[in-house]
């Protein structure tokens, strides 16, 4: 199937696909927390005709199956949750088409577009005529993606029973890139992290008296000032490599000297021995100005290094030709390095992957906030190309399914991907 055949498909399902992100995006739903979202996503899949498995706690995995032609397989992966805030009823120049009606979980993120555009090529895929398709086409509608680390439950299927995959696929929504465009490059495309969440514990007392306290805010700042020698101590310079303390939590009144501080944060980076310096030395900072300062430490969170989304250099080469033979060349464009983090992450290191990134930014009508801004918006009409991009990829991999891309995946298991990271096993909400 041609290319200019694809786009005016998705343009015709386009339609449908705004309608789903406009109600997921009102009905919107916190991360592990997603069971009106599970429920609309399956009645979509059945109204589509296809087959799919509900995983608890870990998301929706539908499947096409081809002409038989071929034994290969592709992942299509959208992730459906929504971040803990509340939405800015306007973007940087007006009112929104549509907000959350939950106040304490908004589509800062775009998930709600991820899922729509995955369910609006499902559509089209679901009615291609058999020979279209050589191969199996998995669709995964992913829980958790914001920490909830879902993705865990979503592996222990796949390996449980023993699902040939041989690509994965997924995009981002991108508000630096203009409706039209997309961002597709070999190499890593998001940070592996370190999260901390740790408690330093002094001796509370009265402000008149600080002599008779400890307070643990001194303690902090020693462990603040010298956690910004370690980048250039001890990473080399040419690993990227950023952290940042979000929240600090001390005291009550300006005349108590408090007895607990609590800081978080995280670190983010590409090469995971990166990472694991950094965390090597934040703890040995801790524990030492703790004992220099006669602090009691505890350390409620500390995980990771997690891993990085490396995109696959044959999977990315297929993605580029595909969007290109439909857009152009010039639909490519290049983007600055990026820091964020992505669950996708724990596919792309099991199995060839591209994680590309779709333009939606439009300046006339105000769409310019960054992603998990009270502000961010979407132009709705780069949810058609958005659609053409799975469908193209699709087409284009299974053109060259007999030949392998040479890939050498992670080892071991999940289980053995949790120890590596220091994460737990993610908790459950779901009625098992």
């Amino acid at each position: 199937m041609k290319g200019i055949d694809l786009v005016r498909l998705s343009r015709e399902m386009s339609g449908y696909a705004v309608d789903v992100r406009r109600y997921l995006h009102v009905h919107a739903e916190p991360t592990s927390r997603e069971f009106e979202t599970v429920r609309f996503i399956r009645r979509e899949l059945e109204k589509i005709g296809l087959k799919y498995v509900n995983i608890p706690d870990g998301g929706v995995l539908a499947e096409i199956d081809g002409d038989g032609s071929s034994h290969s397989s592709i992942l299509l992966r959208a992730d459906c949750d929504a971040l803990e805030m509340t939405e800015a009823p306007d973007n940087a120049a007006r009112k929104k088409i549509c907000i959350s009606s939950n106040p304490n979980a908004a589509h800062m993120c775009g998930h709600d577009s991820h899922t729509a555009i995955l369910l609006g090529a499902a559509g089209i895929l679901a009615k291609m005529p058999p020979n279209s398709i050589r191969g199996k086409v998995y669709l995964l509608f992913e829980r958790g993606e914001e920490g909830g680390n879902c993705i865990y439950y979503v592996m222990k299927y796949i390996q449980r029973h023993k699902l040939r995959i041989d690509s994965c696929f997924a995009l981002h929504v991108e508000p630096d890139l203009p409706v039209g465009t997309f961002w597709i490059r070999e190499g890593p495309a998001n940070a592996g992290n370190v999260n901390f969440e740790i408690r330093l514990y002094g001796k509370g007392g009265h402000g008149s008296r600080p002599d008779l306290a400890n307070n643990p805010l001194d303690c902090f700042v020693a462990v603040l000032n010298q956690l910004k020698d370690v980048r250039y101590k001890y990473i080399a310079p040419n690993d990227l490599i950023t952290y940042n303390i979000g929240s600090v939590h001390c005291g009550t009144r300006r005349n108590i000297v408090p007895d607990m501080l609590e800081f978080s944060g995280t670190a983010r980076f590409y090469n995971v021995e990166a990472g694991g310096i950094f965390k090597e030395k934040l703890r040995d900072i801790v524990d030492r100005c703790a004992d220099f300062y006669d602090c009691g430490v505890e350390y409620r969170v500390f995980s990771g290094p997690g891993l990085s989304v490396v995109n696959n250099r044959e999977a990315a080469g297929i993605a580029s030709d595909a969007v290109t033979e439909m857009y152009g060349k010039d639909c490519l464009k290049d983007l600055p390095v990026s820091l964020g983090s992505e669950s996708f992450a724990m596919l792309s290191n099991y199995y060839p992957s591209v994680m590309i990134r779709l333009g939606v930014r439009n300046e006339e009508r105000g769409i310019t906030a960054g992603l998990h801004s009270s502000h961010f918006d979407l132009d709705e009409d780069a949810i058609p190309y958005g659609i053409s991009a799975h469908l193209a990829y699709v087409m284009k991999y299974m053109s060259v399914a007999d030949r392998a891309i040479p890939f050498e995946g992670f080892a071991g298991d999940v289980d053995a991907v949790l120890k590596l990271t220091n994460r737990p096993v993610p908790k459950r909400y779901d009625t098992m």
